[in-house]
């Protein structure tokens, strides 16, 4: 009750301490007029009461003074001191800010440090793994070039086997083959061959053939390791075997040589291939089966040129059996005109002793004409009997086919039949496409010796340098001239250029359109 009669004088109060104050009179005016409305309120009231309460809060505006300064002295000691505890504050947060600004850089050094030793770390792992790596790459790259080496080397040996299986295409000289072995027949041959063959398993038996390494062991035991050596000369031996005869047996004159070289590189490639095994193939093996090619091949040669010569034999004998047939039929034939002509002159003759003088000299110009034909049939049978009884005679000829092997290729060959001419046709009937020219036939007591010696003069200029029962020649028609001047005696004709009708006009006809 008391605070709210007093609150007119309060709030004057109020307001005259808040004008004096920092905020500002105005706040405290307006307070202070509020106060003063109901103080003046409160005067008007009437009594004693008022009286006294006036004279109550002048002594209470007496002490307000004092409380006032009180109040403004403790107001500005409670600022300032929470002024001095802000400033505390601020000098503390520094001070935290500080430590803080020092255990963050502590923090961040050490975690720096914790990271630089992290990277140390690494960098060490880094090292080790990269001279791992090296070294691994190093092993690696070793085998690689180990790997490439071997392959280069494989590679060398594919491109001279390539060279040796391109080489046989072609020959390998133009030379005639120099036989190493020069025997009869080829039952010579054989025989020879069967003994070599025997060498070598004698060598395979006496355990010659190849060697192995004597010391070596297997998980340390010598017997497993000659049991692997045993093995391992089987085996190479086996191989060298089976490339040694595939080789023999596709030999011919074009790869004699080659064949040669690939029996010796296989020789040399099984040996190194085989040395970390502890085998090898001795010299003496590789000797025989070198020996065994040469002699496979001249064995084989001879018994085609055997073969060819019974061909050649069998067909000089067939034209020889056929020559005399018609010999016969041909002698036969002027024999019966022979007994024709001597009944015709029996006859002329006994109708000669009856006739007069001009029926006797038309007789005996008829007699005289019987009598020619005799002898001229006569002589034909001398011939016939003559070549009957000379299995020499006959006609070397001189052919060209230029359509079908070229100009200045000419076959030269005999014939001992009568008419050249027939034997020509025989061969154009062959497997030439086109016919076949004559150029000269020389017709010879001895035609095999003379078609011989002409082989041999231009035995340099055969087409076929292998085989020499083949009779084309690369000669020149200035050639034949010399050979038709040589034997100008004996040349029935000779024609200088070759016809080659069909030739000409199959040519003729591909350039029609």
């Amino acid at each position: 009750m008391e605070l709210k009669e007093n609150l007119g004088l309060i709030l004057i109060v109020i307001g005259l301490l808040i004008s004096l104050t920092m905020v500002g009179a105005w706040i405290g005016v307006p307070i202070a007029a509020i106060g003063v409305f109901l103080l003046n309120k409160k005067v008007n009231q009437p009594g004693q009461t008022i009286s006294d309460e006036l004279k109550a809060k002048k002594e209470e505006l007496d002490n307000i003074d004092e409380k006032l300064k009180q109040m403004e002295k403790d107001k500005e000691e409670e600022i300032n001191q929470k002024l001095a505890d802000k400033q505390n504050e601020i000098d503390n947060i520094d001070e935290k800010l500080k430590q803080m600004e020092k255990d963050k850089e502590e923090e961040i050094n050490q975690k720096l440090a914790d990271k630089q030793r992290e990277l140390d770390n690494i960098d060490e792992k880094y090292k080790s793994l990269e001279q791992s790596k090296k070294m691994e790459l190093d092993l690696k790259l070793k085998d690689r070039r180990e790997e490439v080496k071997d392959l280069n080397q494989e590679a060398s040996q594919l491109k001279q086997e390539v060279v040796l299986l391109r080489d046989e295409v072609e020959m390998q000289s133009y030379g005639i083959y120099e036989p190493k072995y020069d025997f009869v027949n080829a039952t010579a041959y054989k025989e020879k061959l069967d003994e070599l063959r025997r060498k070598q398993k004698q060598l395979i038996k006496d355990k010659k053939a190849a060697w192995g390494n004597p010391n070596m062991t297997l998980n340390g035991d010598a017997r497993k390791g000659q049991a692997m050596i045993n093995d391992n000369i089987k085996q190479i031996l086996r191989t060298f075997n089976t490339e040694c005869d595939g080789i023999i047996r596709k030999v011919k004159h074009s790869n004699i040589e080659n064949s040669e070289k690939r029996i010796r590189k296989s020789y040399e490639t099984l040996n190194r291939l085989n040395e970390r095994l502890g085998v090898r193939i001795q010299p003496a093996y590789l000797d025989l089966k070198i020996q065994e090619l040469y002699l496979a091949y001249e064995y084989e040669v001879k018994k085609q040129e055997e073969k060819e010569m019974l061909a050649e034999a069998r067909e000089r004998e067939r034209e020889e059996k056929k020559l005399q047939k018609k010999l016969e039929k041909e002698k036969n034939k002027f024999n019966k005109e022979n007994d024709r002509i001597k009944e015709e002159l029996e006859k002329t003759n006994a109708e000669l002793q009856a006739a007069n003088d001009e029926e006797r000299a038309k007789l005996e110009a008829e007699i005289a004409k019987l009598k020619a034909a005799l002898e001229k049939n006569n002589e034909e049978i001398e011939k016939i009997d003559e070549w009957r009884e000379t299995p020499g005679a006959g006609y070397v000829y001189i052919i060209s086919n230029i359509g079908s092997f070229g100009e200045e290729v000419f076959k030269i060959g005999v014939t001992r039949r009568d008419d050249p001419e027939e034997r020509i046709r025989e061969l154009s009937n062959a497997s030439v496409p086109f016919k076949y020219d004559s150029h000269v036939f020389i017709f010879s007591k001895d035609a095999y010796t003379l078609e011989s010696n002409l082989h041999e003069r231009f035995d340099k200029k055969r087409v076929n340098k292998v085989n020499r029962r083949k009779e084309f020649f690369n000669i020149t028609i200035d050639d034949v001239k010399k050979i038709v001047e040589e034997n100008k005696a004996n040349v029935h004709s000779f024609v200088e250029e070759p016809e080659a009708e069909e030739y000409y006009d199959s040519l003729k006809m591909a350039e029609m359109p």
